[in-house]
């Protein structure tokens, strides 16, 4: 599974947050609702019959951004189709009785009216404009939008963007949905964005980190126990030394072959007289033979 952009995760955390929220918001999670809350066109219409094609509607100002628009409304609805098929999101739809006619629109219906006919909108409160010019008998319309307190500006929608693609379909499909976040999304959220996957890759580094710092401390605790052992050996060895008792080479020689069996990084040279010493041997000094370092005072 690929990771998600920052905006692809605020959009994720969103879902599951308004599904927290309770049936009272569900409207929110309908997919319509999203695209017209996120993306900047004026209308959208979609048909999705036997010739697919998207139109684009923006105003005058915004006639250029059509296909920015596009592409972004597309990189939205593959993105809810990608969450659907991860197991992360489903799909509910409304049941209506609206009659089939073959296409949808989006646009704030609140404020504006379609007219299937000419494929134009207008504003529900409006005033036009050829009615204050004498002598026009064109017949052409000049829709003055109210903007409040009683301030009117001309009504213009840029030329329409017609895209002949089975994108239509996708957003028949989606576009009228309701996300339903499942318990896979709300878990991704509550760990900090994180996949299962991650999360098992987690436990399995903590596990290994754990493993690793156990064997270092077995070591260290192998490492003192051999020093333990050295010096108990030598100590065995000494105090018969004490009570005028000959040391056995065949004992020297053992202490000599036990101290050299471990990797101890500096060389260390033992002595044995009233005490015993052992004293590090700088690696370039030249060393005698090991029965002249272990040395035996005389009786």
């Amino acid at each position: 599974m690929r990771k998600f952009t920052d905006k692809e995760n605020k959009w994720i955390k969103d879902f599951v947050e308004l599904k927290d929220k309770g049936l009272s918001h569900l409207q929110e999670l309908q997919v319509a609702k999203i695209l017209r809350a996120e993306f900047s066109f004026f209308a959208l219409k979609w048909t999705y019959r036997e010739k697919p094609q998207i139109s684009l509607y923006n105003r005058m100002k915004d006639k250029d951004k059509a296909e920015k628009q596009y592409y972004d409304i597309c990189d939205f609805i593959y993105f809810i189709k990608e969450l659907e098929s991860l197991g992360f999101i489903a799909i509910q739809k409304f049941y209506s009785k609206k009659e089939d006619v073959g296409y949808n629109v989006l646009y704030d219906r609140d404020k504006y009216i379609y007219d299937e006919k000419t494929d134009q909108f207008r504003p529900t409160e409006c005033t036009d404009l050829s009615s204050f010019i004498p002598g026009d008998s064109s017949g052409n319309e000049f829709p003055m939008e109210k903007m409040g307190n009683d301030v009117y500006v001309l009504f213009q929608i840029g030329q329409t963007q017609n895209i002949n693609l089975d994108f239509a379909y996708d957003l028949q499909k989606y576009g009228l949905g309701i996300i339903y976040p499942l318990p896979l999304a709300v878990d991704y959220v509550n760990n900090n964005f994180k996949t299962l996957e991650d999360q098992y890759h987690d436990d399995e580094m903590k596990v290994a980190l754990d493993s690793a710092e156990e064997s270092r401390k077995a070591a260290n605790t192998a490492f003192w126990s051999f020093i333990v052992a050295i010096v108990s050996l030598i100590v065995s060895i000494v105090i018969p030394m004490c009570s005028s008792q000959k040391i056995d080479p065949d004992q020297i020689t053992t202490i000599e072959k036990t101290i050299k069996g471990v990797r101890i990084e500096e060389p260390l040279t033992v002595e044995i007289k009233d005490t015993v010493l052992t004293k590090p041997v700088s690696v370039n000094e030249q060393t005698t033979s090991s029965h002249q370092l272990l040395s035996i005072p005389s009786k």
